[in-house]
């Protein structure tokens, strides 16, 4: 057997302790999200969360770990933030071969880097190698360390499978330097980009399938559907048994009507969220009043998830 091989094997066994993609399915659990990108997260959903772990249901805490993190009990897994193919103007630009305005409202605060470049993809996946070593000390023993990676919208099929399975062999390898606990469960989160990770999904691009997948700017129509971002989301999450976290945003326009003669927006509101947490394959849904500051105050349980890592394409529940 060739020193490749060699090295192939004990890849494989690496990332089957990160992740086991043949365990079998465990009985279907609740999920709860307790998020929030801007400050601290809002307690009400933070004893939420505290409640919903209490009671055996499945616990995500996913911060900004530049945000002073709340008290971990077990069984809450820890989620954290980075702003992936974005970075922030100044300094951390300054470590990338390159940057380019964003072209967006995040303009002044963030600019625009290249995740398919291999030196830039190496800078990112070192800050995440770094956080996840911080989460291992402040997590919990048993409890999940995550990352979740922010503008990953512009990437392909490939783009997020190439890094998403290079963070997580460097995460193999700081395990094996000691760096981070051997025994420590390590994955990373879906932002967004739906088309891109189904596709990644379906043609096992991907080594490890994400923790859990988030679609923003979700909204219902009219009728009562889903925007079609967030019906992608669904099925990944209908298909793979992941689950799917839906963010909504009280200054997102979920459709017109005409009244008198005037168009009038309808606004994506609480009551709309609660409807999108109830359809089926969607784990939760959690609104903020506006997308400028990312902290929700409200987060609704949707359905449960069944536990442990399954097969690609092994959950096909209906």
């Amino acid at each position: 057997m060739t020193a490749t091989v060699f090295a192939g094997v004990a890849l494989a066994v690496g990332l089957s302790a990160i992740c086991p993609l043949t365990a079998m399915a465990g009985e279907p659990k609740k999920q709860y999200w307790a998020t929030s990108l801007s400050g601290a997260v809002d307690g009400t959903l933070l004893q939420g969360l505290y409640d919903a772990v209490a009671h055996g249901e499945v616990g995500w805490l996913d911060i900004d770990p530049g945000n002073p993190i709340p008290r971990m009990t077990p069984g809450i897994n820890l989620i954290l933030y980075h702003v992936g193919g974005n970075c922030y103007d100044g300094a951390d630009c300054d470590r990338f071969p390159s940057s380019e305005p964003t072209g967006d409202r995040w303009g002044d605060k963030e600019r625009v880097i290249d995740l398919d470049d291999r030196a830039t993809r190496t800078i990112v996946i070192d800050d995440l190698v770094t956080m996840v070593q911080k989460g291992d000390e402040l997590a919990p023993a048993g409890s999940i360390v995550g990352v979740h990676l922010d503008n990953v919208h512009r990437l392909g099929a490939q783009g997020v499978a190439d890094v998403f399975n290079e963070f997580l062999k460097a995460v193999e390898v700081a395990k094996q330097q000691g760096r981070i606990s051997k025994s420590r469960e390590v994955g990373y989160v879906a932002k967004n980009n739906p088309k891109a990770f189904r596709q990644a999904l379906d043609q096992r691009l991907l080594d490890v399938p994400p923790l859990y997948q988030i679609n923003e700017n979700a909204k219902l129509g009219e009728d009562g559907v889903l925007n079609s971002g967030s019906r992608l989301a669904q099925d990944i999450g209908r298909q793979y048994c992941i689950p799917v976290f839906l963010k909504t945003f009280g200054s997102d326009v979920a459709y017109t009507i005409e009244h008198d003669g005037d168009q009038q927006s309808v606004y994506v509101s609480e009551e709309m969220t609660r409807r999108m947490a109830q359809l089926p394959n969607i784990s939760g849904a959690a609104w903020s009043v506006d997308e400028g500051r990312y902290h929700p105050t409200i987060f609704v349980q949707g359905s449960p998830v069944p536990q442990g890592r399954l097969p690609f394409g092994a959950c096909r529940p209906g």
